[in-house]
């Protein structure tokens, strides 16, 4: 307990200073960098290209971020939470397709050659590490989609799962790049206080996700092998 309540004391002051940052680079751009014409440069391009390389580039490793940020200058909010929901679908079914058919083969006899296999997941926690996987800060999007694609976790399953949660997590980039032709500290306000929810759900959720777990790993412990089983029968009838 003391362990988690220590990490727990660790992370706020590192959340804080990302929200502080974050505040002062949007203030920087808004003071300092004409940002009204570069959105309105950016309306002018061609919208169906724009869309064919926000689908195409984040496969290969291209910011995810970077690609938020010009669909929401582009298309709005709103509009821009249904081009992410599309795009998003389309990254994810076509990672699985690279990932599971053409990476897996290539990459499990790898791993033979070195006495080596893909790690197995316990029943039962294919929602658990799909949500981990989609909300834990570090890994590159694609890197994710591709590690979640070669695992054993079924597609419908982390489908499901990564889906709305990629879709709800560009919502502050998405916003950022809709308020970026006139910003306001009402419109500031309101991306402050999206990042700070969004940053509480993930805190609650991984929470939970890593009591669940502790849960597991306690029951497994306490779990008797066979052998342990037989001799606490040999030592009850002696």
């Amino acid at each position: 307990m003391r362990r988690v309540a220590d990490k727990k004391r660790k992370l706020w002051p590192k959340l804080l200073f990302a929200a502080v940052g974050i505040a002062a680079v949007v203030f920087l751009f808004s003071e300092y960098v004409d940002l009204a014409s570069i959105r309105e440069w950016m309306q002018q391009l061609n919208h169906g290209l724009l869309l064919i390389l926000a689908a195409i580039l984040p496969l290969f490793g291209f910011s995810i971020s970077l690609v938020y940020l010009v669909i929401g200058t582009v298309f709005g909010g709103p509009m821009g939470i249904l081009v992410v929901a599309g795009i998003t679908a389309v990254h994810l079914l076509v990672s699985h397709w690279i990932g599971h058919g053409y990476l897996r083969a290539p990459l499990e006899r790898w791993l033979e050659k070195r006495k080596r296999h893909f790690p197995s997941l316990p029943p039962g926690e294919e929602v658990s590490v799909s949500l981990m996987m989609a909300l834990i800060p570090g890994p590159p999007y694609f890197v994710r989609n591709y590690l979640l694609a070669l695992s054993d976790i079924p597609f419908r399953t982390y489908f499901w799962v990564c889906w709305p949660v990629y879709v709800i997590r560009s919502c502050i980039v998405l916003f950022l790049g809709d308020f970026s032709g006139d910003f306001s500290s009402k419109r500031v306000l309101i991306l402050a206080s999206i990042f700070a929810l969004k940053i509480g759900i993930c805190a609650y959720i991984l929470y939970r996700l890593r009591k669940r777990l502790h849960r597991v790993k306690q029951a497994k412990k306490a779990q008797k092998t066979p052998l342990q089983k037989r001799l606490a029968q040999i030592g009850r009838l002696d």
